[in-house]
């Protein structure tokens, strides 16, 4: 198997030890040894949660840059929706439109199109399903890997379709290639994403295959220079040749929380937003409760890919211009339409591979061994105070109990039974008569 690829940095230099970040992680991914964080890819699921945490600086995010761009002949970017709701009144879709091509795309690619492919075709999928339900969006890439992780028996649930921006990198590539002529790798398609998790599921897919795409820009990363150029095309009087890019609101529509639910309106549907939430409810499915529900959409983020950690605007001012622009809007419209028939009979839009549990460390190899190891972190885990104050470096007595299990921790690190590991974070974390951890 390849080595997992996460989208975080820790930065050794700038972290304290603080436990700020392994206390906020949903899937106890964050261990803190020898006063510094570091993460178990294997647990690892994207979903921005510690670099939101962390306060001093040593959790960063990677995307491309602009100069990873140079290598394409012909550059198309596939902006999100959510990137029309991030700039002042007065900057039309139009100005971004253009402001992508100033900054060196040769193309934007019309996105729409493939969202409405990929509801259509969630909606033949849910209309064909035989198996348990709630059948589970795939939209959101946390997501997908919180069920690979956390809840390994439900990932026959999770929709095995294409999502709309790897419909679109396929499409984009084969049409300028052919029209071209170009060998399809020197067609760069570039998504500019809300999140971070975005661009780990376009650099390493969850199912295991190479992305339609080619990378990820973080909308964070591409503002400036589009802001910049509105205004100055704005102050000059002149307007931007008109490109019609969101012609319906089923385009806007799709990042917010309840983006699929038009498409599901004539079925049993739930949706679910913020981690402690969607936890709460997959250990509800996973105890056989809520078969009554068909579609369960579940987004990361309190109010959807608005709320993505690369974007710039405030939530709510990008969820009160989407609300304006959508009331505007027809839900569909008849080009997108024609184009979708024509499309939808002739493509796939099932995965190249269906998504199968991650192989997480202590889950693997044969039956035997598996025992062993729950066996040794349960006799250890009886000897623990069971109080998950987290200053053995492990976020909860069980955690540390599986890490001696598996020989990554020892029963000394919990400070009940080591006076050294409380002289340790004495050191550590009084300095200069400034109370920190203890």
């Amino acid at each position: 198997m390849l080595p997992l690829t996460h989208g975080f940095k820790i930065e050794a230099d700038r972290c304290n030890g603080c436990l700020d970040c392994m206390r906020v992680c949903p899937t106890h991914a964050i261990r803190v040894k020898n006063g510094k964080a570091r993460y178990e890819p294997d647990h690892c699921i994207d979903c921005g949660s510690c670099l939101k945490a962390c306060l001093h600086g040593a959790i960063t995010a990677t995307t491309l840059s602009s100069e990873d761009l140079s290598k394409f002949r012909f550059k198309v970017a596939v902006p999100s929706p959510v990137l029309f709701g991030q700039f002042p009144a007065g900057i039309t879709p139009d100005h971004i439109h253009e402001g992508l091509h100033w900054l060196g795309f040769d193309a934007v690619w019309d996105y729409g199109v493939d969202i409405s492919l990929a509801g259509r075709a969630i909606t033949s999928y849910l209309e064909n399903w035989k198996g348990t339900f709630p059948l589970i969006s795939t939209s959101c890439p946390v997501i997908v890997r919180l069920v690979q992780v956390s809840y390994p028996r439900m990932v026959d649930q999770l929709v095995q379709v294409q999502i709309p921006r790897e419909i679109a990198g396929r499409e984009a590539k084969r049409r300028y290639s052919e029209e071209l002529g170009l060998p399809c790798d020197q067609v760069g398609v570039i998504y500019i994403t809300p999140c971070q998790a975005k661009t780990i599921s376009i650099l390493q897919p969850a199912e295991g295959v190479e992305s339609y795409l080619d990378g990820a820009l973080g909308i964070n990363a591409v503002y400036n220079g589009i802001l910049a150029y509105a205004n100055l095309h704005r102050d000059s009087g002149k307007k931007p040749s008109p490109r019609n890019l969101i012609r319906n609101s089923t385009f806007l529509q799709w990042s917010l929380s309840e983006g699929l639910g038009r498409i599901m309106s004539h079925h049993q549907y739930l949706h679910v937003t913020g981690l402690p939430n969607i936890i709460q409810v997959f250990d509800d499915i996973e105890k056989g409760k809520l078969r009554n529900v068909e579609f369960l959409e579940a987004y990361c983020c309190w109010s959807g890919c608005t709320g993505g950690n690369l974007t710039v605007a405030n939530i709510y001012v990008t969820l009160s211009k989407f609300h304006t622009l959508i009331s505007q809007l027809p839900e569909t419209d008849p080009q997108t339409q024609a184009e979708v028939e024509r499309r939808f009979s002739l493509e796939s839009f099932s995965l190249d591979r269906p998504i199968r549990p991650r192989q997480v460390k202590g889950m693997t190899g044969n039956l035997k061994e598996r025992v062993k190891i729950i066996q040794k972190a349960e006799a250890v885990l009886a000897t623990l105070p069971g109080l998950n104050c987290g200053l053995c470096g492990a976020p909860t007595c069980k955690e540390l109990a599986r890490d001696v299990s598996l020989n990554e921790g020892e029963r000394k690190d919990c400070v009940f039974y080591s006076k050294e590991r409380i002289r340790e974070l004495q050191k550590r974390h009084i300095r200069k008569g400034k109370p920190g951890l203890i």
